[in-house]
């Protein structure tokens, strides 16, 4: 297809998975040819990210979604640099990018990755205005429609992972004597927020119904968030606080899972899964939750690596099924069958199909 301009629009703080998909597609989409800025909040690592990478990036610091100050320059931007789609990437850029009415035959186009019901309120006019709308699983996709959005405007374009400088399970016992971990000791690992949405709960549960026969298991949480307190304090009093360790932000996150040997993913609520798909990239077995687009990654919800939502004690038999070592090699194998539809390249390849469809069709230009 013919270069295109694109402005991609994020306007959170910090470093999630939203973030990371924002900058993954502008670089893969700049080596292909197309012109990409990416308009974020100066200083937050999108911004870092995208410079660091040789991407142009267009200062935004918006108070809210209805910040007109900051949609006026938006809109300028775009027209001056007669932008052809403005990608909005989460739910606050769609409000500001609607705002800024880019003109000059732009299409505004976004991408929900989250699996909650879409609001009601003064707010969800703004979900009436994209030309398209990309969706990270099925289930996001359904959201979408059961909010109004009509279902010629969705698309399924699943999130993607680039694992080309991933490292080795090869490296698993330097990665192990780097951080003091013994190479006999079973590792679970968790990534995420420590938030009600990631559930840890639920996992600090399961592993104490497994320790007392586990005795070499060890849980590893990385990541923060506000319930790190109270996750502690359940750790404790499910009697596991000595073999669970808090590890906060990390920016060797792909190291510690190439050293696991396990990683759990028990989200109560979960667009797709991105931790999942880097885990199954370097081929670390998982055992995760059958909700929202996870099921999306292994095919079915019934597939062996899933677990109902907050049951801890059939996630406890599912860590325990992860960490036999014939069970892990197969969930590994599948592992690998699946993540191949969840690549980097994929995902541009379906988003330049998408924008192509949204450019040629006659749909609005704002």
């Amino acid at each position: 297809m013919k270069p295109l301009s694109i402005l991609h629009l994020n306007t959170e703080r910090g470093w999630r998975g939203g973030e990371r998909q924002t900058f993954l597609l502008a670089r893969e989409l700049a080596r292909r040819g197309h012109r990409n800025v990416v308009a974020c909040r100066p200083g937050e690592a999108l911004d870092q990210k995208c410079r660091d990478a040789g991407l142009e990036t267009f200062p935004v610091s918006p108070w809210s979604e209805l910040a007109i100050w900051e949609a006026g320059r938006l809109r300028r931007f775009l027209r001056s640099n007669r932008v052809e789609i403005l990608h909005a990437h989460t739910g606050h850029a769609v409000g500001l990018g609607a705002l800024a009415f880019p003109g000059g035959g732009a299409r505004l186009v976004a991408t929900r990755r989250v699996d909650f019901p879409v609001r009601g309120g003064p707010g969800r006019w703004k979900y009436g205005r994209p030309a398209a709308w990309a969706a990270v699983s099925q289930s996001v996709a359904s959201r979408l429609i059961a909010a109004g959005v009509a279902p010629a405007r969705v698309r399924v374009i699943p999130s993607g992972v680039d694992s080309a400088a991933y490292p080795s399970r090869r490296d698993r016992d330097r990665l192990r004597r780097d951080r003091g971990i013994d190479s006999a000791t079973r590792v679970i690992l968790h990534v995420g927020a420590l938030d009600e949405s990631k559930d840890q709960a639920t996992l600090l549960r399961a592993f104490a119904r497994i320790a007392p026969r586990l005795a070499d298991a060890r849980l590893l949480i990385l990541g923060d968030g506000p319930l790190r307190g109270a996750l502690a304090e359940i750790a404790r009093k499910e009697g596991v606080a000595e073999r669970v360790s808090f590890l906060g932000h990390r920016a060797d996150v792909l190291e510690y899972m190439a050293l696991a040997d396990l990683v759990a993913f028990p989200s109560r609520k979960e667009g797709l899964g991105t931790v999942l798909l880097d885990a199954l990239a370097i081929g670390v077995p998982t055992a995760a939750t059958a909700t929202g687009g996870i099921p999306d990654i292994y095919g079915s919800p019934t597939a062996p690596e899933l677990s109902p939502v907050g049951d801890a004690t059939a996630f406890a038999a599912n860590l325990e099924r992860g960490l036999d070592p014939d069970e892990g090699a197969r969930r590994v194998a599948r592992g690998r069958e699946r993540v191949g539809g969840f690549t980097v390249t994929a995902m541009a390849d379906a988003y330049e199909r998408f924008y192509d469809e949204v450019i040629c069709r006659d749909s609005p230009r704002f």
